[in-house]
């Protein structure tokens, strides 16, 4: 039951924060060019506009209820192939960051440092996450 809870919390906190970027808080940062430098990295000093922030929130919060989607119908092949897709969207998004490309597109601090150490880490954690309560859960 920890790994269900603990992907619905840290899915509900992302989302949290991108609610709150959607309604114009910029929290961690001090002033929004320095939350579009540690959150989005490509260079632009302004954040995306609020429906798109929430759009992400709302995406976030219906994966972080997913897990209690695996736990209820496990043997259902919605539920598997959405895990599975899921899984991969996170295993891709945190490989990526590694990836030369991906370090050549995004090279404004803080987001480099802070995607190196925490984002992809957080992205690549949530896709094995993901894949491991699927396969507990198969029977």
């Amino acid at each position: 039951m920890t790994l269900p809870v603990a992907l619905s919390l840290v899915l509900a906190l992302l989302a949290a924060a991108h609610a709150w970027w959607a309604v114009g808080g910029i929290w961690p940062a001090a002033s929004e060019p320095d939350l579009a430098r540690a959150v989005i990295g490509d260079g632009r000093i302004r954040m995306p506009p609020p429906w798109q922030c929430a759009s992400v929130a709302l995406v976030l919060a219906a994966v972080g209820a997913w897990p209690w989607a695996v736990m209820s119908w496990p043997d259902s092949q919605l539920v598997l192939i959405g895990s599975v897709v899921i899984g991969a969207v996170f295993f891709i998004r945190g490989t990526a960051g590694y990836s030369a490309r991906w370090r050549a597109r995004f090279t404004a601090q803080p987001f480099r440092t802070r995607d190196f150490y925490i984002y992809s880490p957080l992205c690549l954690a949530l896709g094995v996450g993901f894949i491991a309560l699927l396969t507990r859960e198969m029977h």
